[in-house]
């Protein structure tokens, strides 16, 4: 990826491509597991985002489980050209990321663990977000008078589940939201006065939280499963034939050759009224939303189908009945559906309302249609068990009475393992499924969230290692773990303590009462990490936590970084982690705690190596948790006094300068106590001043992933402002005007980068003897980028190294369209701004013309001579001549005098053309078709492509 950004940002494009990062299962969404070894070309993206914002780099992560359908997603995605920079796709849906300010929550610390037996239930961590769905360790509940406790074999999923979990469930309340409402299983205790069941009897129960292993419930909502059923079978019918029956039955007084309209008949109610309407006699006139679902009712013997997701059902059903109607309407639907089905309704027709949406919304209903002496029943059997727990126990008995009688027939139904709860809630959402939908409970080794003790719970009979641990951010966390009373601190450090410094430090450790060990060792080396964690066990202290805080920087743009200091950066980082990772399973941890840093939350310019290596901290962190293991990675900001920013000779004076601000070391050590205490993988810690950073990075201020915290864009929107006013004055001013008004706007912005007065700037001298360095320059070209609204090439500084160079590139090159011509200082450089980026060629009889392409993937813009060649078409290799091309030594020597070019704009290099032939057609930067006459001229003359001329 690295070599593959350095050659496109190094091609001189119009307009540039975009630059798509696809990964499968990188992104953390919800609790999944994440791929761990992907999860670096995030945090390289984000870096490539800042450092070469005209590439619009997007990362595209696919569905660990791979799915139907998703490289149709994908190359819609990739069609859409949307301005989201991080997507991913989970179980069929498309997710966007957002940063978010949030204080860690204090409380009960939880790890992930298998259940191993131990009661859990299912709950919601975030309203509408099905990946929120959480399996949670819970207490059991001894039973009281007249209750029994259930060991839940399997639940029903009903669509007022979906509905809870995504918080549009009318009249849904502030406290804990009650998922499942019936099961089956076993009972294993029974409360005082409880007759009629027996410990160990299998029951199938009315209950609210039935997506649990454990629930304690009134008794006369329980009733003996039928011998036939199995589990699933039985936990898909209470509800189900319960309200079909009430609905049907004890409120629509159906009876045998009454006409009944069954609204959404596919779903685990429709289905279950459509068996009752058959039972009494009735004739059954039915909907469903979708061609496959409408035939599937018809090969049931349903003659009448129609479309639930159309009105057309009302003139059908009136066709069908000629004129007359339907006696009771079973609806499930809202809105205009409602009218259109009381139209069907004949005189003294039964309306029976089972939806809760046009209810809770109070809506309006037209009172013509009961000008026929109809009834509107609404059935809510909740509020009825709340009310008249006595209704509910007989209905459920009657239902069980028919289920045994064979009068009525089980569901067909879905099982999912309680694990994949959110692939069940969305396929229900989505309205995919036919019949019911069950989670089957019985799974003893299913991952759940359990309480731990407290992590800031430090023992003194434990050990707590730490790398890096004689750096400066190493011997502060493990003053503050001495502090809270660790017995035994394993200082980790290539070096050891060798100077008196770090020999002074460790001194003061142990008088907090601490057992200090320095460990030299290299945290990228297995062995030496396997040596340390042996002597640990011979110790008799055994390891309880774990601070990963070693680390290397390399800093440099991507344009200037190799795989090798890509390697340098790693190592530490990735393979410390790894090697602590596989080394500390079996061992009793409190906390795993990884120094990752926000360069690879928020991306860093010239920090491509360092981001891609915290974000594999980050995947590791959500690894370990989703495997049971404690995991907390926090992507810090700057340090003030302590840390690699601090030590760099110029990054952290940098940031301080631009008001960035930083973590002092007592804010770090007080945000790390206070994390521990959380129950999150990966969190952020670093001030945000969203102005600064919008000035410093101008492309944030779009940024759809960072948008919640860019809580203002004053100073974007003032420069703006600013901006078209400059671009006014060019467009107005005389030709010869221009050059000194974008000299002085350039002039301005090289002051603000290096923090020098603006009489302190020499328009003619190198940028680099003012002091501007690499990331200096990036800042630059984003300011120009973000002021002027034009592409920047990321070679700005080499290429045009001073004021008044990027003033006349910006003159002659980018803003030359929309200025409409060029600096006007003379015939010769305007007529030369002519072959500035392509010459649209005329065909000619007998073309004799010399082919020159200064091509601009390599050596960043270097003219290239391929040679002489006859061209007849513009960009198409075919027409070139295919005669050998004579290279000739002496034009690029008259091209190149003595090596050098002194004007290396596209202007100066056609200037250059042209002192061989003049007129001649001269192609600068990048097409398809120039790219491959390039090739094709440069093999047709044995010339090695890719040599520079003056080696020849």
């Amino acid at each position: 990826m690295l070599w593959t950004v350095q050659a496109v940002a190094g091609m001189a494009f119009r307009a540039p491509p975009r630059l798509w990062l696809v990964t499968r299962g990188a992104q953390a969404v919800g609790d999944g597991d994440v791929s761990v070894t992907q999860a670096p070309l995030l945090g390289l993206g984000r870096v490539i985002a800042l450092e070469h914002a005209e590439l619009r780099c997007a990362r595209i992560d696919l569905d660990p489980a791979r799915r139907d359908g998703e490289v149709d997603a994908l190359l819609a995605e990739l069609l859409a050209d949307d301005a989201e920079e991080e997507v991913a796709f989970r179980g069929g849906e498309r997710r966007v990321a957002r940063l978010v300010r949030r204080l860690p929550e204090a409380g009960c610390r939880e790890t992930i663990e298998p259940a191993r037996g131990r009661p859990f239930r299912l709950e919601i961590d975030g309203s509408g977000v099905f990946d929120s769905l959480v399996l949670r360790a819970t207490e059991r509940r001894a039973p009281g008078p007249g209750e029994v406790e259930i060991a839940v074999e399997a639940a029903g999923l009903n669509f007022l589940d979906v509905m809870k979990a995504m918080g549009i469930c009318p009249g849904q309340g502030d406290g804990p939201v009650a998922l499942g409402a019936e099961c089956s299983g076993r009972i294993v205790a029974t409360g005082e006065g409880v007759e009629g069941l027996r410990i160990g009897q299998e029951v199938m129960a009315i209950a609210p939280f039935s997506f649990g292993t454990h629930i304690t419930v009134d008794a006369r909502m329980v009733a003996p499963r039928p011998a036939a059923l199995t589990a699933a079978r039985a936990a898909a019918l209470p509800i189900a034939f319960m309200t079909a029956w009430y609905g049907l039955v004890h409120l629509g007084r159906l009876r045998a050759g009454e006409r009944v309209l069954i609204h959404s008949a596919t779903g685990g109610t429709g289905l279950a009224a459509v068996q009752v309407a058959r039972h009494l006699g009735a004739e059954i006139f039915a909907t469903a939303g979708t061609p496959e679902k409408r035939a599937w009712l018809r090969e049931q013997g349903i003659a009448h189908v129609m479309d639930s997701r159309s009105l057309d059902f009302a003139e059908q059903v009136l066709a069908a009945t000629k004129g007359e109607g339907v006696d009771v309407v079973l609806n499930s639907l809202s809105g205009a559906a409602i009218d259109a089905s009381l139209s069907t309704l004949v005189p003294d027709g039964r309306f029976i309302e089972l939806g809760k949406t046009d209810i809770y919304a109070d809506r309006s209903l037209g009172l013509a249609h009961f000008k026929k002496s109809l009834s509107y029943s609404a059935v809510d059997l909740a509020g009825l068990a709340e009310r008249r727990p006595e209704r509910i126990a007989a209905l459920l008995g009657e239902v069980v009475d028919l289920l045994a009688r064979g009068a009525l027939e089980p569901l067909p139904v879905e099982v999912f393992p309680v694990s994949r709860a959110a692939d069940a809630f969305r396929k229900m959402a989505r309205a995919q499924h036919l019949g019911k939908l069950v989670l089957a409970l019985e799974d003893p080794d299913v991952p759940i969230r359990a309480p731990v003790e407290s992590g800031a719970a430090i023992r003194a009979d434990g050990t707590y290692l730490v790398t890096g641990g004689l750096g400066e951010l190493g011997l502060s966390v493990a003053g503050w773990l001495a502090k809270q009373g660790a017995g035994h601190l394993v200082l980790v450090s290539r070096s050891g303590a060798v100077s008196a410094e770090q020999q002074t430090a460790v001194a003061a450790l142990e008088a907090h009462g601490a057992r200090v060990t320095v460990a030299k060792a290299d945290v990228a080396d297995r062995a030496q990490i396997e040596r340390i964690l042996g002597e640990v066990t011979a110790s008799g202290m055994p390891l309880r936590g774990v601070v990963h805080a070693a680390g290397l920087l390399e800093d440099g743009l991507l344009m200037q970084q190799t795989p090798a200091r890509f390697r340098t950066v790693m190592a530490p980082k990735i393979r410390g982690a790894l090697h602590l990772h596989a080394l500390t399973r079996g061992a009793p941890l409190s906390f795993f705690v990884m120094y990752a840093s926000g360069a690879g939350l928020l991306g860093s310019p010239g920090q491509g190596n360092y981001a891609a290596a915290n974000t594999f901290l980050d995947a590791l962190a959500h690894h370990r948790r989703a495997h049971g293991l404690p995991a907390l990675s926090i992507d810090w900001g700057m340090f003030t006094e302590v840390g690699m920013a601090v030590a760099h000779e110029h990054r952290g004076p940098r940031l301080i300068s631009r008001g960035m601000g930083g973590i002092t070391p007592e804010e770090g050590l007080s945000a790390l106590a206070r994390l521990l205490e959380s129950d999150r993988a990966q969190v952020g810690v670093m001030p945000m001043p969203s102005r600064q950073w919008v000035e410093c990075y101008p492309a944030t201020a779009s940024s759809r992933r960072l948008s919640r915290l860019m809580t203002t864009q004053r100073a974007v929107a003032d420069r703006a402002t600013g901006d078209r006013d400059l671009l006014e004055q060019l467009a107005s001013a005389e030709p010869s005007a221009r050059a000194g008004l974008l000299q002085k706007f350039v002039r301005v912005l090289v002051a603000q980068v290096l923090r020098l007065p603006e009489g302190g700037v020499d328009v003619d001298a190198p940028l680099s003897s003012m002091g501007m360095d690499s990331l200096m320059s990036l800042e630059l070209r984003n300011r120009i980028e973000a002021a002027l609204g034009v592409a920047v090439p990321a070679a700005l500084g080499w290429t045009y190294p001073t004021v008044a160079a990027i003033a006349r590139w910006l003159l002659d090159d980018a803003l030359a369209v929309r200025l409409g011509g060029g600096s006007g200082t003379d015939g010769s450089t305007a007529s030369a701004g002519a072959f500035v980026h392509l010459l649209r060629f005329r065909p000619v009889a007998r073309p004799r013309a010399r082919l020159f392409c200064f091509h601009g993937f390599l050596a960043r813009g270097l003219p290239f001579l391929v040679g002489e060649a006859r061209v007849e078409r513009c960009g198409d290799h075919r027409h070139v001549a295919r005669s050998q091309p004579r290279l000739r030594r002496r034009a690029w020597q008259e091209i190149r005098p003595g090596g050098g070019l002194a004007d290396s704009t596209p202007r100066g290099r056609t200037v250059c053309a042209h002192r061989v032939q003049p007129g001649c057609p001269v192609r600068h930067g990048d097409s398809r078709g120039a790219r491959q006459s390039f090739w094709r001229a440069g093999s047709v003359g044995r010339l090695p492509v890719g040599r520079r001329l003056e080696l020849f």
